[in-house]
């Protein structure tokens, strides 16, 4: 359990110079508790310049220099930085899991590669001979500090999970202390939109599930597919707001953002069922616009997207429920925050 006082500071370790969804709610975070009248900060890290970006500045955040090293204090990590659990310190900390699939991805210092090795072979493999460089070349021995996932399960922590895939994965990896600690997407994303002036237009995310999507692309060329890349956000907003469908597949490693401001903005999803996409709690839409990659006929899929095209304006009332679920998230974070990080203890 998190012991705060009311002199608690709160640290929220985030990479400087970056600019996503991630990085946006650790923002955010720093931002709400801060309005809540707590001692809050973002704490930069990384070779880039340690300065707010412009993306961020609307928010209430203030950087800290260094991080005071009190047990009435509390840091807040992500998953680059779990492995700050076992450093010798007094600081309480908390583990948040903004995304199962991330934490494999970017824990190639710390994380056990045997536990790698059940997520994905070709990534322990490239680890195992990355820590054997560093072994043979640079005298590091990345073998000799590494975290299991079972140890990380053991440390007494609080894991706060961004979605319920999340939360899946640490109920069956043993970890016990879990609390639920979301996001909501940014406000300037949900503006109304309207059904009419839609064109035939399918947008997808080119970082993700690419392969899957092309070969899409090959069985229908005589639709318009456009990706969403090289775009200001103002450019992104506005070409959601005249397509009709946006397709997402590959892994879903938490509760994207994408899908989330496309349906906000009048698209029908369709979806793989791979990561978060599996759990009706992170991706509230009906079945018929999930597809698992691995079985079903591309053909069905296609016809699927045909199907929304043609009957767009009947279609996008499949969403409702998804968009009304999304429109409750900030007022469900704000909640979760106020009752994780309310004053219960005293010096």
């Amino acid at each position: 359990m998190i012991q705060v006082y009311n002199n608690t500071k709160f640290y929220v370790y985030c990479p400087a110079g970056i600019v996503s969804g991630g990085a946006e709610l650790l923002h955010q975070l720093v931002s709400l508790l801060r309005d809540n009248g707590k001692d809050a900060f973002i704490v930069y890290y990384g070779n880039k310049e340690h300065v707010i970006p412009d993306d961020y500045k609307n928010y209430n955040v203030i950087m800290a220099d260094m991080v005071i090293d009190s047990e009435y204090n509390i840091e807040i990590l992500f998953e680059p930085l779990f492995y700050r659990v076992c450093l010798n310190t007094k600081i309480q900390k908390m583990l948040w899991w903004l995304s199962v699939d991330n934490f494999y991805r970017c824990s190639d210092n710390y994380l056990a590669v045997l536990d790698i090795a059940k997520y994905d072979m070709k990534s322990a493999m490239r680890v195992f001979a990355k820590r054997v460089y560093h072994f043979l070349f640079t005298h590091k021995n990345y073998f000799k500090h590494s975290l299991s996932l079972k140890d990380l399960s053991r440390v007494n922590v609080v894991s706060a999970y961004q979605s319920e895939y999340a939360q899946n994965f640490l109920q069956n990896n043993g970890f016990n202390e879990l609390v639920a600690l979301k996001d909501f997407i940014n406000i300037e994303h949900c503006s109304s939109f309207t059904k009419e002036n839609r064109e035939d237009i399918i947008l997808y995310n080119p970082k993700k599930g690419l392969s899957f999507t092309k070969k899409l692309i090959r069985m229908a060329p005589d639709l318009r597919w456009i990706p969403i890349e090289n775009m200001s956000r103002n450019d992104v907003i506005l070409l959601m707001k005249k397509a009709k469908v946006y397709v997402d597949f590959g892994f879903h490693p938490g509760k994207d953002r994408l899908p989330r401001e496309c349906a906000m903005n009048g698209l029908c999803i369709i979806t793989g069922k791979r990561g978060s996409a599996a759990f009706f709690e992170d991706i509230p839409i009906e079945n018929k616009y999930k597809f698992d990659e691995r079985f079903s006929e591309k053909s069905k899929i296609i016809q699927t997207i045909k199907e929304v095209l043609y009957n767009y304006a009947t279609a996008i009332d499949d969403f409702k429920f998804y968009r009304f679920m999304i429109s409750q998230e900030k007022t469900e974070f704000e909640r979760q925050v106020n009752q994780l990080f309310i004053v219960n203890s005293k010096k």
